[in-house]
């Protein structure tokens, strides 16, 4: 499995509701998909939102040379299992943004964590 999907099946077990997305990138300073939910089932996304959501499994990049990063599966520690990352904006100004830390408990509880119904009724557009 490759890391981006490892990340979106991840990201699927964590929020309640199913989800559409596409991919929008990579996050900067890391080697992370971020991804665009584009529909989500049973919930409407208000005209002019967006949402992006990541979850940065804890891999780290390796340098091969002083410019050329080297990606390994390596964690730096293993009780880490990731960072959640989801972001609600209205064109570019984020709304409102969570960040949630796994360790190897709460990695171990992460099915059905978020919501996207209540974190969009929690943003005030």
């Amino acid at each position: 499995m490759s890391d981006k999907a490892e990340q979106l099946k991840i990201l699927k077990e964590i929020f309640k509701e199913d989800f559409e997305e596409i991919d929008a990138g990579v996050r900067s300073g890391g080697d992370t998909t971020l991804f665009e939910v584009t529909s989500i089932e049973g919930v409407a996304i208000p005209e002019g939102l967006t949402i992006i959501v990541n979850f940065d499994n804890g891999k780290k990049l390796g340098w091969a040379g002083p410019s050329s990063p080297l990606y390994t599966s390596d964690r730096f520690d293993e009780r880490f299992k990731g960072n959640l990352n989801i972001f609600v904006m209205k064109k570019k100004k984020v709304l409102k943004q969570i960040h949630t830390t796994y360790n190897q408990e709460t990695f171990k509880k992460r099915a059905d964590t978020y919501s996207f119904q209540e974190i969009l009724d929690s943003v005030e557009s």
